[in-house]
């Protein structure tokens, strides 16, 4: 265990103070990848490396079969992997609840072969915790701020009376989050709101998943309004028009979004009065 808490002091954690719970969670889970890899056939102990040029895909799912729920994600972050791409490159459709339902075995088989297939040389396992730790604290950080914003919407509509929460909803064959629907009722979806949070640099690939998400819903909901969320950082408010032009160009020639909402304080300047508008009595 020396040699794990070694590893953990070099890494560094630059949102410790406004996120000290996510590093504390993610030390555990290195503590217990660490003693799954180096209890298994897969570690060198002479050279510390990981044997991943000699493993076979049963050495893999043994390694995932003793902790699923830390085993899961690490060999997703250190292969780089999305979910989008397990499920269009692999078949492999909601790798993460396999966290929770291991004995998915054809499922845990073709995410175990798709690792053996990228995992072809060895790598030292220093490298590979430091790579899974600094990959899901970022992956983790979306998450925290994007539930940060999803609670702030919900709780300002709630305000104004208005019945609004996350559901899931089943569209085709895919079962898709809607981060605050108004009422939160699949059967009596009236207005359906999808929230993000994040920067310029990331906004191409958010105003595609906005789009993507929106051909999708509008099939099964086609009378549900759809309003668009993307808080835009603080230090690019000068940037707002650009980035509403970006997400709206996304739609065309197409049907377009309801509502584009940029900021906080425009929920209650747009939205409020557009769900007073469209859910009158």
């Amino acid at each position: 265990m020396d040699a794990i808490e070694d590893i953990l002091r070099k890494i560094p954690r630059p949102n410790y103070s406004e996120m000290p719970q996510l590093y504390e969670e993610i030390d555990n889970m290195t503590r217990a990848i660490f003693n799954t890899l180096a209890n298994s056939r897969l570690y060198d102990p002479q050279t510390h490396y990981l044997k991943f040029h000699e493993a076979s895909t049963e050495d893999i799912i043994a390694t995932i079969k003793k902790n699923p729920r830390v085993m899961i994600p690490f060999y997703v972050m250190i292969c780089g992997f999305s979910v989008r791409e397990l499920e269009r490159l692999y078949g492999i459709r909601d790798v993460y609840s396999l966290r929770k339902n291991v004995k998915d075995a054809e499922k845990l088989r073709a995410f175990a072969e798709a690792i053996h297939d990228n995992l072809t040389q060895p790598i030292h396992i220093e490298t590979a915790l430091y790579k899974f730790y600094k990959n899901w604290e970022e992956h983790q950080k979306r998450h925290i701020r994007g539930r940060l914003a999803e609670n702030y919407v919900i709780n300002q509509i709630k305000k104004y009376g208005y019945d609004a929460g996350k559901i899931k909803i089943k569209c085709g064959d895919k079962e898709r989050e809607i981060d605050c629907a108004i009422p939160p009722n699949p059967q009596n979806l009236k207005v359906a709101i999808l929230i993000r949070r994040g920067v310029f640099r990331d906004l191409v690939k958010r105003a595609k998943e906005f789009s993507t998400e929106f051909d999708e819903l509008t099939q099964c909901l086609p009378h549900t309004k759809f309003v668009v969320i993307y808080f835009a950082s603080p230090h690019e408010q000068q940037r707002l028009e650009e980035i509403r032009k970006r997400i709206e160009s996304e739609r065309e020639n197409k049907k377009p979004y309801d509502l584009v909402i940029l900021t906080p304080q425009e929920i209650q300047q747009k939205l409020i009065p557009k769900l007073q508008q469209w859910l009158k009595p």
